[in-house]
């Protein structure tokens, strides 16, 4: 955090264009979950795609900020492209929705209704997940520079489920 204030301060004095964005769980495809608090969101799609059955280490009404790989690069690339005398602030959170477990699955069922999840809480991952704040506030990227995600949670889940898919299907793996 020293390093932050440090670069806002060279803003204020010498004009430096130092930006920073905070941002939520970030969900993708593309990265294998490796074992973070929010990466059941990642695993559940394949657990879904594959056994048709998820183990949770979250308690089911554990909720946590989330946001689809699309926004996050879209939000960098819009924030960078912003003109820095829109900005009021040179760090922002960006966010796109919060939802828990329980949530997930049940969007998920929507398109796989055999799947089954039974949560196993892992202490200390539910302990950190208990620390952080449910809902990120981007009220302040929505004013400066007009940030709007463009997945909420039915979206994401769609094309999780074909990302996915099809990237089992090309790596020749089975699709439940």
């Amino acid at each position: 955090m020293a390093n932050v204030w440090k670069k806002v301060y060279l803003h204020h004095k010498y004009g430096l264009d130092f930006r920073c964005l905070r941002y939520p769980g970030v969900i993708s495809v593309n990265t294998p979950p490796g074992g973070g608090t929010t990466d059941y969101a990642v695993q559940i799609f394949h657990d879904a795609l594959s056994t048709g059955h998820h183990e949770c280490y979250l308690r089911p009404d554990t909720r946590l900020p989330m946001m689809h790989i699309s926004d996050c690069h879209r939000a960098t690339v819009e924030f960078m492209q912003t003109p820095g005398c829109q900005l009021s602030l040179r760090t922002y959170n960006i966010a796109a929705m919060s939802f828990t477990p329980e949530e997930v699955a049940q969007e998920i069922r929507k398109h796989l209704p055999h799947l089954k999840v039974t949560y196993n809480p892992d202490s200390v991952r539910q302990t950190i997940a208990d620390s952080w704040p449910v809902r990120f506030d981007d009220s302040n990227a929505r004013r400066d520079w007009s940030w709007a995600p463009a997945f909420g949670l039915e979206e994401l889940v769609t094309d999780m489920l074909l990302s996915v898919r099809d990237k089992r299907t090309r790596e020749g793996f089975p699709v439940s």
